[in-house]
């Protein structure tokens, strides 16, 4: 048994190594090839960059002795994060059917091309936010307990049920207002759904500030604002791309741009990080509490709901399309 657990230490070891230089290549070689418009590094440039993103900084974790996703849980990452980061994201997608914030250009336009593409581009958004804050960690920014000496949080039982009627007001005002309260839905589902997982016993932001540890808040919120810039920097320059459409007034720097995102719009990445890490493990308590029967018709349900976003969003969102 230990002669086997050294084979696969070693199997594992030289896998990371080995996708460590690949992920590095890859980033290269698609960098250079988008500069040169060669196909299809131009118009998927985003998904071969943030997949060699996630390669390059899972593999650096596992060899640095971090918390790897990928390497340390191949099966858990395929096959629960990596599709239900994809299925996150068609939330945000029906949400804008409304709010209309965003849409797409240069689109490919072979649906057995197009829609795995979409998938696979959505698919990145929680391994790329989840291993940044690992990074982060793992380098000791921001320590457990370091705000522990500004933070003294005590949130009575009572309160949680405003928090999770809050959060419910945030995600429906901007379907009936979207020109006013479109902000709100980065931020809803972290008081709908972190009561609830408070309530349960499991990983909870708000059990987490009441114990006056803030270093998981801190480094989710840091690891949104870095991964946002890496959005909006390798979206600009892809060919298949996403432009705003924000309603924001002159006079809240609606014109004034980094990238394509007008700057005031960095404010909700932050934010987001801590909604996507609520939304993972509410639906990882599901999985573990519901009958496997019933949380695999959850599964078809949700790829149903997936499938048909995409059927409407290349009605509605997709510009080339119209």
């Amino acid at each position: 048994m230990i002669w086997t657990n050294d084979i696969i230490w070693l199997m594992k070891e030289s896998l990371a190594k080995l996708l460590q230089i690949l992920s590095i290549f890859i980033l290269i070689l698609s960098t250079l090839l988008l500069w040169k418009g060669i196909e299809p590094f131009k118009t998927h440039y985003f998904l071969f960059v943030w997949w060699s993103y996630i390669a390059l900084l899972d593999s650096w974790l596992y060899l640095h002795g971090g918390e790897s996703l990928m390497l340390n849980n191949f099966s858990k990452f395929f096959l629960f994060l990596v599709p239900f980061s994809s299925f996150l994201w068609f939330i945000f997608e029906a949400f804008n059917f409304r709010i209309q914030n965003w849409a797409y250009m240069n689109m490919p336009k072979e649906i057995w091309i197009r829609w795995p593409f979409t998938f696979l581009s959505y698919a990145t958004v929680l391994p790329g936010i989840f291993l940044t804050a690992n990074f982060l960690d793992h380098l000791n920014i921001f320590k457990k307990n370091e705000f522990s000496q500004f933070f003294n949080l005590e949130i009575p039982k009572k309160l949680l049920i405003l928090f999770m009627l809050s959060g419910g007001l945030m995600l429906i005002l901007p379907l009936i207002f979207p020109a006013y309260f479109f902000p709100l839905i980065w931020v809803g589902f972290i008081l709908l759904l972190d009561p609830l997982l408070l309530h349960w016993q499991k990983k909870s932001l708000i059990r987490e500030w009441m114990q006056k540890n803030w270093n998981r808040t801190f480094q989710l919120i840091l690891a949104g604002a870095f991964c946002g810039v890496l959005w909006e920097l390798w979206n600009f320059w892809a060919g298949a791309k996403w432009i705003y459409t924000i309603p924001l007034p002159d006079f809240l720097g609606s014109q004034n741009k980094i990238f394509k995102m007008p700057i005031l719009g960095f404010l909700g990445f932050p934010p987001f990080a801590l909604e996507c890490f609520v939304m993972t493990e509410f639906a990882q308590t599901l999985k573990k509490n519901l009958s496997k029967k019933f949380w695999r018709s959850l599964v078809a349900l949700g790829f149903l709901f997936s499938l048909t976003t995409c059927y409407f969003m290349d009605l509605y969102m997709i510009l080339s399309f119209r």
